[in-house]
């Protein structure tokens, strides 16, 4: 973290840098600036996490720069500091969200207290802003798998009289088999492979019911070269065989 230290006194700007437990906060650099412009000047430069400023500089309001670098980045921990006289300008301060305000003569532990404080809050900000990128990140990623997962179906049910592999499937994607796999399943409720078998069969169904082809012109319709699996797989998923599926249906037709 970067600490910026604002204040028209060179002496309480040095003061305050030789307080700071850098090390034991996690400091990496103090900066410092003699007033609100140059202070604005330095945030812009270098981006500090907390800001250190006095709230009266001679001819300058430190309320104006800190209602500056809230609106450029509200996350800023700004600790305003004051003389007792001062009680004014600290209100003013404070309604710019300044996380704290510390009285001259400046108490050490005090001050890296408040530090700390600021530095714990900021950790917090980040750790939400983490949980929350990683949350629409796996949203991005359930979409964009959705959107995959349909578009496989909308192949499936337009091919499925084509030879289809996993694999090949995998590669017009830019996925690997497992994930591919794993992802089908998981959004469809059934292996990539259990629904194309159901798609067939569906489709094997209507030409039973609606033509005179043979069972083994049927199955080749719908993608299978052996007629004694494609009997197999449309007994597993109907419970009866082509055949007696096609005299069930002529039955009910009649009746």
């Amino acid at each position: 973290m970067k600490i910026l230290i604002v204040d028209d006194e060179r002496w309480i700007r040095k003061g305050i840098a030789k307080m700071i437990q850098a090390e034991e906060l996690g400091i990496e650099e103090i900066l410092e600036a003699d007033g609100v412009i140059s202070g604005w000047e330095q945030f812009r430069k270098h981006n500090p996490e907390i800001v250190i400023s006095d709230v009266k500089f001679p001819t300058e309001n430190g309320s104006i720069l800190c209602d500056r670098i809230y609106s450029a980045c509200p996350n800023t921990k700004i600790i305003m500091i004051s003389g007792y006289d001062e009680f004014e300008y600290v209100k003013a301060a404070l309604q710019y969200r300044a996380l704290d305000y510390l009285l001259k003569p400046i108490d050490k532990d005090v001050l890296n207290k408040t530090i700390r404080r600021a530095g714990e809050e900021l950790n917090q900000i980040h750790h939400r802003k983490q949980q929350q990128d990683k949350q629409e990140k796996e949203r991005m990623q359930a979409l964009k798998g959705e959107e995959i997962v349909k578009e496989l179906m909308s192949e499936l049910q337009e091919h499925y009289n084509e030879k289809i592999t996993l694999g090949e499937l995998a590669a017009r994607y830019y996925v690997n088999e497992s994930y591919l796999s794993n992802l089908f399943t998981r959004t469809a409720g059934m292996s990539l492979m259990n629904y194309l078998m159901k798609v067939r069969v569906e489709k094997a169904k209507t030409l039973l019911m609606m033509s005179r082809l043979s069972i083994t012109n049927i199955a080749e319709k719908v993608g299978y070269e052996n007629m004694k699996y494609f009997t197999r797989v449309f007994k597993k998923i109907t419970g009866e065989t082509p055949k007696d599926y096609r005299l069930r249906m002529e039955q009910e037709l009649k009746e």
